[in-house]
């Protein structure tokens, strides 16, 4: 199989960034409290406009969702990403938008036993970086603080997090979840889910400032 060199660059991007997650913290080892880093993130600097699919969602579970994403807005401030999340409103459909991020429920659990929701990447850039997405979270999950860590959770690979089943309980948002109705322990990123985020969005910033990195992640 032939692997474009984008994809390439992609690739060997996300293993010098776990390699820098237990370089750059000692205490941060990947896959034992701190994720592997994901293939795919939205741009540094970029403002996410969040939908919410109309009438999925009480007042309450929307809150829980606003704090999540005020939450991820702050935690990629202190890490150097400078992403941003806001509510942009219902929609009836998903917005394709650049960037925007629709957030709606199905039947996840049903379909496939082993996740109750998902993080769907949806329109991509040629470098892989994130231009819309959507999640799909269970109808199912209605407890207030089980949607609390979901959305955490599924904004994290947005972020550059990819999930971690054997990272120890209650080190990273990215751990699994125990079921349909539970936060996994946390509500919110780590401070190794953010050093990983750290490490990804550095490394981004570097390889864009070097000429020569930049032609060989644009090139097709």
């Amino acid at each position: 199989m032939t692997i474009k060199p984008a994809v390439a660059a992609i690739l060997l991007l996300a293993a010098f960034i776990n390699a820098a997650a237990q370089d750059a913290t000692p205490n941060c080892v990947t896959n034992h409290n701190a994720p592997p880093a994901n293939s795919y993130y939205w741009p540094p600097d970029s403002h996410v406009r969040v939908f919410f699919m109309r009438g999925m969602f009480t007042t309450e579970q929307r809150e829980m969702l606003f704090a999540a994403m005020n939450t991820w807005t702050e935690a990629a401030a202190e890490a150097g990403a400078g992403v941003k999340f806001s509510y942009a409103g219902e929609t009836d459909e998903l917005s394709q938008c650049d960037p925007c991020l629709t957030i709606t429920r199905r039947d996840v659990n049903k379909q496939d036993r082993k996740h109750y929701a998902f993080f769907n990447p949806l329109k991509q850039d040629r470098n892989g970086l994130l231009l819309s997405a959507w999640i799909d979270f269970d109808f199912a999950t209605t407890k207030p603080q089980a949607l609390l860590g979901y959305m955490a959770h599924e904004l994290g690979h947005g972020m550059g997090l990819w999930d971690c089943k054997t990272c120890k309980k209650n080190k990273t948002i990215m751990n699994a979840f125990p079921g349909i109705n539970s936060d996994n322990g946390l509500t919110e990123p780590s401070a190794c889910d953010k050093e990983v985020v750290r490490n990804v969005y550095q490394l981004h910033r570097r390889v864009e400032s070097n000429p020569t990195g930049q032609k060989v992640l644009r090139n097709d």
